[in-house]
């Protein structure tokens, strides 16, 4: 393995960003603060989307038990105008024993992942709210440090919500937001914020949502952010457009169990597939069930996909499902689980048809924390342990085995990407993935987690030069 001090880490010397020092300053005089006076079972855990976070219980002061509470309600006048400040701090070590499966040239890389978000959430009043995030990711060590790997400081989010006031009738009023915003849907198998590897997805547009009676509904019309490595140099992609309306049901005639349903339009001009490259319009209709019902938990998907690829018609699918069973071990919480994934392929490449599924924005890592496969061309099923000795920690053993759904198209990397030389070549079995990962939530600010990943490659990447990796990470975060 080769030593990952090097570029901006030198002896003695920490990497070369701005937000540094205050954030450094900040954990530290939070964990010392923390020790002396630890949260309360009151005080709830920060939300995975940060602008979700609702502070508005701190104006009572008896509820404050936390360190950071002085400066997560801040009030600012009369009208219930309040200003919220919070962040992260993330460190992340990656090592892959071959990059990319090795393609093109067997190369190890082992790199360090450093991330800071700081965050300005000020609430004018119960209609008017803007919410500002500044995020700096540096990828020392790494072979090809580039987004979403690296992006210095710049504009993570920054948008404004307003109230719109419909009528006295309505209950809840929706929700106007325009500017740069994360999203997620459902269990983020197809818009993901993309936690790992290092910088978040956002992007660029408008979202109208709001519930009516138990239903959730939100419509969007935005292009992704595209990253660039520098300072406040990261603007809208405007090769892409995506847009869509989602809606979620919590309750439906299956028993204990929520729907979504959706359509999500999406337009690329740079589209890459094994067939060749063009202009992409796909169009997405589908549902999603899940629910828990005893003992059991299940999470199923399935999606129809048409539009046009150049000059050819597009027609694909996709079906997931994770299924659970959870029991007690004495004290401990045990469940078995088995997920199936099924993104169809293309079938024939003279038929004037792609058939091969997009699976638009998931998460990179989509099957294991690796991310070195997607869902595109591919049959997957992969069965699970999770075992829980107390509700902060758990441990997860899972094994992979994955086929082309065809062998005419290609392997496709997690960011859907073809990879050379595998279309058309025999052998529908791709490889197995067995990964063990641990996460921690060492309490409400502390959150460790770790894994690692060996691959193991069938012919078809072999052939082209791909080989067994071994992938290990190790992460801690700070969010306050």
């Amino acid at each position: 393995m080769k030593t990952i001090l090097r570029g901006p880490w030198v002896a003695g010397r920490l990497p070369a960003c701005p937000a540094f020092g205050l954030a450094l300053a900040a954990a530290s005089c939070g964990a010392l603060a923390q020790a002396l006076s630890p949260p309360t079972a009151e005080t709830p855990a920060y939300r995975f989307l940060r602008y979700d976070d609702d502070y508005r219980y701190l104006q009572d002061p008896a509820r404050r038990s936390d360190p950071w509470d002085p400066v997560k309600y801040i009030p600012l006048g009369a009208h219930g105008a309040f200003l919220s400040l919070g962040g992260e701090i993330r460190e992340r070590f990656e090592d892959y024993s071959a990059a990319n499966f090795g393609v093109p040239g067997r190369t190890a890389d082992s790199y360090l992942l450093h991330r800071i978000l700081l965050h300005a959430d000020l609430h004018a009043g119960d209609r008017l709210r803007g919410f500002f995030q500044l995020g700096d990711h540096l990828a020392p060590g790494k072979d090809i440090a580039a987004p979403p790997y690296e992006d210095r400081l710049d504009l993570q989010q920054g948008f404004i919500d307003w109230r719109v006031p419909i009528s006295a009738d309505v209950p809840s009023d929706p929700n106007l937001r325009v500017g740069r915003q994360e999203m997620a849907f459902g269990s983020q198998r197809l818009i993901s914020v993309r936690d790992a590897p290092n910088v978040r997805r956002a992007f660029d547009g408008v979202r109208l949502g709001g519930a009516a009676s138990d239903m959730r509904i939100d419509a969007f019309a935005t292009r992704p952010v595209l990253l660039k490595a520098g300072n406040f140099d990261d603007q809208p992609n405007h090769a892409q457009g995506f847009w869509g309306v989602y809606a979620t049901f919590p309750r439906t005639f299956i028993p204990a169990s929520g729907a979504d349903l959706y359509y999500l339009g999406f337009e690329n001009s740079r589209a890459l597939y094994s067939i060749g490259s063009g202009v992409e319009r796909r169009h997405s209709v589908g549902t999603r069930i899940f629910g828990t019902g005893g003992q059991w938990d299940w999470d199923w998907e399935a999606l129809a996909q048409f539009g046009s690829f150049g000059q050819q018609t597009l027609r694909a699918w996709g079906f997931s499902t994770d299924t659970g069973y959870t029991f007690a071990i004495s004290d401990w919480k045990l469940r078995t689980g088995i997920k199936a994934t099924v993104g169809s392929g293309d079938h024939d490449a003279n038929d004037g048809k792609l058939g091969t599924y997009g699976g638009l924005f998931p998460k990179l890592a989509y099957f294991n924390q690796a991310g070195l496969l997607g869902a595109s061309n591919v049959l997957d099923l992969q069965p699970s342990i999770t075992l829980k000795p107390m509700a902060q920690l758990r441990f997860t053993i899972s094994w992979d085995l994955i086929w082309r759904e065809t062998t005419r198209d290609a392997v496709y990397t997690a960011a859907a990407i073809p990879i050379a030389g595998t279309a058309g070549r025999p052998g529908g079995y791709t490889g197995s993935q067995l990964a063990f990962d641990v996460f921690w939530q060492v309490d409400r600010h502390i959150a460790i987690n770790a894994g690692l990943v060996h691959v193991d490659v069938a012919k078809v990447l072999s052939a082209v030069g791909g080989h067994n990796t071994l992938f290990t990470y190790v992460s801690a975060a700070y969010t306050f």
